[in-house]
């Protein structure tokens, strides 16, 4: 029917519009309340005609503490500070799991990889007509006697922690190139298959 059709075409266009708004409006209500909070503290009172402007001070001010946080964990300083919190983490249960989940998902979304792969790729598995991703560690080149040449090491990742993928050894005749950067690939893994990358721009024969 195309009253369906019109309907889901508009649930469609509505609703990353609404979630985003949505998101929008708790940021903007989490940072009145926090930054009314801190005044409160300090003993200073919010202006009538101001209280509106509020919520932009406050995410200029978190905006500017991440910022100053990167600078911080840009130098050796830093760096050896947030391993020894890190540490501390991951000796506590439960919390060690959930701090290197969420900065395995960060890493994958914002970051890059702690493991350098050459490719993303499609193998056929784990059964015929049915294809995951995986990426490219590198060839074996006969270092794993008595395998025969032309056979390459990848990694099959999970979601939505890459790291938590496993290893297989695979003829590389077998292996469906993706146009696709290493990058993209990991942020589709993240997301559960929600990020498809965009698709690359078609060449105009001159």
């Amino acid at each position: 029917m195309k009253l369906e059709r019109y309907f889901l075409a508009g649930l469609a266009a509505l609703l990353p519009l609404l979630v985003t708004l949505w998101i929008l409006a708790w940021v903007y209500r989490q940072a009145l309340w926090l930054f009314g909070g801190l005044l409160d503290l300090l003993g200073l009172s919010i202006p009538p005609g101001l209280e509106p402007l509020v919520p932009l001070f406050g995410i200029a001010l978190a905006v500017m503490l991440v910022v100053l946080f990167g600078m911080l964990v840009s130098n050796w300083v830093g760096r050896r500070t947030v391993e020894a919190l890190e540490r501390a983490f991951e000796l506590v249960p439960l919390v060690g799991d959930i701090y290197r989940a969420v900065k395995q998902i960060t890493r994958g979304l914002f970051g890059k990889s702690e493991l350098q792969f050459s490719r993303a790729a499609l193998i056929e598995y784990p059964r015929r007509g049915s294809y995951a991703l995986c990426f490219v560690v590198q060839p074996v080149a006969g270092r794993l006697p008595p395998l025969p040449e032309g056979h390459v090491v990848v990694v099959v990742p999970t979601s939505p922690v890459p790291a938590s993928g496993f290893l297989l050894v695979v003829p590389e005749s077998e292996l469906i190139p993706l146009e696709i950067g290493v990058d993209d690939a990991i942020r589709f893994v993240v997301s559960v298959g929600f990020l498809l990358p965009e698709p690359a721009p078609k060449r105009r024969l001159s």
